[in-house]
């Protein structure tokens, strides 16, 4: 027993100690986790302890939840999504598999002759992009509902489906009669959920409702009848996220998901000790990464997408998935690849990672590099992306209508009126303001491209109110390579190091949360006072 809690221990502290060098030198800290998990490969820890297996599986199940939780089920029956899925998956296993063929055929990998089924099943397993690697970089950048993020999570919902249907299919384990009850089930749960988080708190008794809702509910209740648990964690995601308290309810599953995730990084690194064929196989499939990305820009572009939009998608979803592990274990079971390979789809999918996490931190940057040549794939169509080209004659912009954007349109609307206008790139935000009359228009302010194009000759301010650190960063980017400058910008820093990283991006005044939030506080507080004691004087 103590041996285990050691080994816990251990992982523990590994993932800590590389997740902050990682963040030091500007990497996302899933980089150090998965470069722990090799470290402990390495050096003899080939599987975790009592916990790092069950927090690793009830991470990605949180994940899915999440996903739920935000999930735009209408989203998935347009083109750009279900027929880029389908296009690129049987794209993706045409050139993937073949290439894989290829690598047998000369020789280049010796262990083993691949036959063209081995080979297409191995492009199969790599045709999946990672749901848990493109929703945390999302999540990171603060793009989980831009209108890229949104494109990209359908993409790997209806992946995740496909998954579940292969899986049943390949196992000859189909649904129980019981899956016929799905429906009635659901419509039952959900109407109790909606009662409960009605009156439920907004503490403890919330997390846990998220915990039992995730998996007793969704997991094992689907589990039960043969269907895959995490899609079932997904379902009741989707049917919660429909309450009011569904944003709520994902914050606070926040802090949870995030941790029980790093056990999913580390049991990556930790799947196989490579030998040297191993490595150099897992390498050169590194080399169908780009082309897994240039289809997806050029699948979204043809279907009437932005290159933007396109190229900000293609890089979330530019990596392997860890489903190709599963994939490789039942075409072992089946016979059809060596167990060798197992170790070359875990190397490969560590190595997407590692690859993928420093271009998707580089996104806006590599967009603007590349501008002149990803602007001609644009098509002459209207794209449903497609933003605002003239802001009239508004002198107020906020950019971002969430907690603090919507006080702030209030507070500046009293002062300037019309002239106030707001941009939010969640299209249900934009369609629930503009239905209470507001002055808003969907766009993205972190797109450089939208700031050199819009007409606003008249605006004088614009605040950067958006929840996430990340993206008023890149807004206040895209706004210092504005040609013509006569603005000042406004924005929010919780923490020392986003106000300076806010006024070295060129951000006119920071609102420093902390320094200010007591001293406003007692100001009211006063004021509040000195009117009671006025009106008592009245009376």
């Amino acid at each position: 027993m103590l041996e285990l809690w050691t080994i816990d221990a251990l992982w523990i502290s590994v993932a800590f100690v590389l997740g902050m060098l990682a963040k030091r030198i500007n990497l996302p800290p899933l980089i150090g986790f998965l470069a722990g998990g090799f470290l402990l490969n390495l050096s003899g820890f080939t599987e975790g302890g009592m916990a790092l297996d069950v927090v690793a599986d009830i991470g990605v199940m949180l994940l899915l939840f999440t996903i739920g939780l935000k999930l735009n089920v209408k989203s998935l029956l347009t083109k750009e999504i279900w027929l880029t899925t389908s296009l690129h998956m049987i794209l993706s296993v045409l050139l993937i598999g073949s290439f894989v063929f290829g690598i047998s055929w000369l020789g280049i990998y010796s262990a083993t002759e691949m036959s063209l089924e081995s080979s297409m099943l191995i492009g199969f397993a790599l045709s999946f992009s990672s749901t848990v690697f493109a929703v945390k970089v999302l999540e990171d950048k603060g793009e989980m509902t831009s209108f890229h993020g949104r494109v990209s999570i359908g993409i790997l919902v209806l992946q995740d489906i496909i998954a579940v249907l292969f899986l049943s299919i390949s196992k000859g384990v189909f649904p129980s009669i019981w899956v016929l009850g799905l429906p009635l089930y659901l419509y039952i749960i959900r109407w109790v959920f909606v009662k409960i988080l009605n009156v439920i708190d907004h503490g403890e008794l919330l997390t846990l409702f998220g915990f039992f809702a995730a998996f007793v509910t969704g997991a094992i209740a689907f589990e039960l009848v043969g269907l895959k648990p995490d899609l079932g964690a997904l379902i009741i995601g989707a049917l919660v996220g429909t309450h009011p308290r569904a944003k709520e309810l994902s914050k606070q599953m926040l802090s949870f998901k995030d941790f029980f995730l790093i056990a999913f990084f580390l049991n990556i690194g930790m799947s196989g000790l490579p030998t040297a064929n191993s490595l150099i196989i897992a390498l050169i499939l590194m080399l169908a990464i780009p082309i897994k990305g240039t289809l997806f820009v050029v699948l979204l572009t043809r279907l009437n997408l932005r290159a933007r939009t396109a190229l900000h998608s293609a890089l979330s979803l530019s990596n392997y998935s860890e489903f190709g592990l599963i994939t490789g274990a039942i075409g072992v079971k089946l016979g059809l690849i060596s167990n060798q390979w197992m170790i070359i789809l875990a190397l490969a999918v560590s190595f997407s990672f590692l690859l993928a996490a420093p271009l998707n931190v580089m996104s806006h940057s590599l967009f603007d590099r590349f501008k002149e040549v990803l602007m001609k794939l644009n098509t002459k169509s209207t794209h449903p992306d497609d933003e605002p080209v003239n802001l009239g004659d508004a002198r107020v912009v906020i950019c971002g209508m969430g907690h603090v954007g919507r006080a702030a349109y209030h507070q500046l609307s009293a002062d300037f009126g019309d002239k106030v206008i707001s941009i939010d790139y969640d299209k249900d935000v934009v369609a629930r303001f503009s239905e209470l009359k507001k002055n808003i228009v969907w766009g993205d302010s972190t797109d450089s491209n939208f700031w050199q194009n819009v007409v606003m000759p008249n605006v004088e301010f614009i605040l950067l109110t958006m929840d996430d650190h990340s993206s008023n960063i890149n807004t206040a980017r895209a706004l210092s390579k504005c040609e013509y400058r006569t603005f000042s910008v406004g924005a929010p820093g919780h923490y020392l190091h986003e106000i300076t990283e806010l006024k070295t991006a060129g951000v006119s005044y920071v609102y420093n949360y902390y320094s200010r939030a007591g001293a406003e506080f007692a100001t009211s507080f006063l004021k509040f006072i000195e009117k009671r004691k006025e009106d008592m004087q009245e009376d």
